[in-house]
């Protein structure tokens, strides 16, 4: 986990720190520019001051990963997911959970909730900070309104946008954002061979994704394995090669992260290793400080980065090549990783999304 200090943050990221404490603003630039890392700054810099801060986020684990990266920076703001803090401010004020449109309870009925809080004169005194913003619908910045909230929202639309999510022009737009947005330019994250690639499968309306200016990583690769021991074992045997660097093992279903899970636990890497699986037992029990192997979900992976980044099921991305959704699945997958990235597959053929892609920008290997 790497958090800069306030003096390591370069001039565009303290333009974000040094917003007008009033209102409400809209930060947006691509993966990498460092908006989450900006989100946790915010939120303390409210603090500061004497705000009740809340920092939202899109899901659980991302909660945990931002309430991990800085303790001190977030002793005085309350981390939590949207979806979680709007269930909890409902119930304090009316007793009840807030009204839903399905049987699950995950859709809210938006319309119902602003006619309440006005009809009520229900407001709230906190600031929220939110982070991957993008992916809350138009109509929760619409009740946010209604509450009278400040708020400060952190977006990428270099995400797929759809129904229930909202674009950076939408949310300056409800939000009644006091100056434009702030555009974040710069690529903290990623070395120039990652940016590269990821930049093949760059879609939508946002900033292009920068590119560094000097190397500081190697070509990713793509690996055809003879079978998933194998490539475990080769995953085991990196880890003992680099012990210092943070691994995320990122999988299209749960029984595959479970599956590697027991495989990496039977090589002796119990110790080192940790699954975050919706529903799980254990998912609120994830530690970003010690198990530097991470196995993920792609639903889960949207705001994380690691060192190295080994995705060991490319044959289950059968998809349209060409489609938005896994163009963007593949962008969003790449820039997960810092210096490493290695994708497997067991079939005859890499998968379509990849065949175009050139050997200078992603090398192949049979093992």
């Amino acid at each position: 986990m790497r958090a800069p200090s306030l003096l390591d943050l370069e001039t565009e990221q303290h333009a974000v720190v040094d917003l007008p404490f009033r209102g409400s603003h809209v930060v947006t630039g691509s993966p990498g520019s460092g908006k989450s890392v900006l989100a946790v700054y915010r939120a303390w810099a409210l603090a500061t001051i004497g705000h009740e801060v809340v920092l939202l986020t899109r899901s659980n684990v991302l909660h945990q990963y931002l309430a991990q990266l800085a303790p001190d920076l977030t002793e005085a703001v309350r981390v939590t997911t949207s979806f979680r803090w709007i269930r909890d401010f409902w119930n304090e004020r009316f007793g009840s959970d807030p009204p839903t449109t399905d049987e699950e309870g995950w859709r809210h009925s938006w319309v119902e909730m602003q006619q309440t809080c006005i009809v009520r004169g229900v407001t709230s005194t906190a600031h929220l900070v939110v982070d991957e913003g993008q992916g809350l619908p138009v109509d929760f910045y619409r009740w946010c309104r209604v509450l009278g909230v400040g708020i400060t929202v952190f977006a990428d639309e270099n995400q797929e946008i759809g129904d229930d999510q909202s674009t950076v022009s939408e949310i300056h737009r409800e939000v009644v954002a006091q100056t434009p947005p702030l555009v974040l330019r710069g690529n903290r994250r990623n070395s120039r061979e990652i940016a590269m690639l990821a930049s093949e499968f760059q879609e939508g309306r946002g900033e292009r994704i920068p590119l560094p200016s000097t190397s500081a990583g190697r070509t990713p690769t793509v690996l055809k394995v003879p079978s998933l021991d194998h490539l475990v074992t080769g995953i085991s045997r990196y880890f003992s090669a680099h012990p210092e660097r943070s691994i995320g093992i990122i999988c299209r279903s749960n029984r595959l992260q479970r599956d590697i899970q027991s495989r990496l636990t039977n090589l002796g890497l119990a110790a080192h290793t940790q699954a975050y699986v919706h529903n799980d037992r254990y998912r609120n029990a994830v530690d970003f400080s010690t198990r530097p192997i991470r196995i993920l979900n792609t639903n889960s992976m949207k705001g994380l980065e690691f060192d190295s980044v080994f995705v060991p099921d490319l044959d289950a991305y059968t998809e349209d090549p060409t489609g938005v959704a896994a163009r963007l699945r593949f962008f969003v997958l790449c820039t997960r990783a810092r210096e490493d990235l290695h994708l497997a597959h067991r079939g005859s053929r890499e998968p379509a999304i990849l065949s175009d892609i050139p050997e200078s920008l992603l090398a192949r290997h049979a093992v």
